[in-house]
């Protein structure tokens, strides 16, 4: 019988690099013999085993775009997958200017995003664990709750429903606590160079990842106040938590995941992963 998995999970702003050290840390621990499993909301759209879960997910994912951008002008984006997909949704939501919205709305996408971890903790995590495979998620979802809780904040403007999104942060941050992985790893570094990284990479910014949802700044500005909040909150959490932090610097690929692995090595679980026997 194979020794259970294990659950290993990045936490970062947008642009730092949590993708290219996943891929990295997956063909690492491949080279130590292991079975690994890349894991992000996005790919199991496509990749979950079970047509009923990948469906669900789709329509969450789906469903979480619409609801932060509930209160926006002009027509609503269609609730089938395949017609959201098709027509660039995320996109035309990346780019737009808006300049109206409601807090209810990405109040409600960050509890949807609470309704998507365990989905992908039950159907992907656990029987990919079970197998002895181990799971590394490239984006934990408390990353895309946490933003949606920043945008609702910024477009409430009454008190008592401002009081509703503290009280809803405090609680989703103890549930997704109680989905913990073995390894936590917080990605982070300079906010603008990661807004240099994420120019480089994509060519534009995209949807929730500056503060054009809240009828905020686009562009660079509104990409450093968002992330700016969230690398402070996910600093706060690794600290809580006992997560590793990768402080990112502008260096090659190899350089900063030379950083990571010397870190693992030293973490209780994931260093008997990498040591040559």
């Amino acid at each position: 019988m194979a020794d259970t998995g294990l659950y290993i999970a990045m936490l970062g702003i947008d642009g730092t690099g949590k993708t290219t050290m996943t891929k990295m840390l997956s063909r690492e621990l491949e080279a130590h013999g292991h079975d690994v499993k890349r894991l992000s909301w996005r790919k199991e759209l496509d990749e979950a085993e079970r047509p009923n879960t990948r469906e669900s997910l789709r329509q969450l994912w789906v469903e979480s775009l619409r609801l932060v951008h509930l209160g926006v002008d002009g027509p609503a984006a269609p609730g089938s997958y395949d017609e959201f997909h098709a027509q660039g949704w995320e996109k035309r939501y990346g780019s737009a200017a808006h300049t109206t919205n409601v807090p209810a709305g990405p109040l409600a996408a960050a509890w949807l995003e609470w309704v998507g971890q365990i989905l992908l903790r039950h159907e992907i995590v656990e029987p990919h664990r079970a197998r002895g495979v181990h799971v590394i998620d490239e984006s934990f979802s408390l990353k895309m709750a946490f933003k949606e809780l920043v945008i609702a904040e910024r477009l409430s403007t009454d008190p008592a429903l401002t009081k509703e999104i503290e009280r809803a942060r405090e609680t989703l941050v103890e549930l997704f606590r109680a989905c913990d992985p073995d390894v936590g790893i917080v990605v982070t570094g300079p906010i603008d160079q990661a807004f240099q990284w994420r120019m480089r990479q994509e060519g534009s910014l995209g949807s929730l990842e500056d503060m054009g949802a809240a009828t905020g700044d686009r562009g660079q500005d509104g990409f450093l106040e968002l992330q700016s909040a969230c690398d402070a909150f996910f600093r706060e959490c690794a600290e809580k938590w006992g997560w590793i932090v990768l402080e990112m610097e502008d260096t090659s690929a190899e350089e900063n995941f030379a950083k990571l692995r010397a870190q693992l090595l030293d973490h209780p679980a994931a260093g008997r992963l990498l040591k040559t026997t």
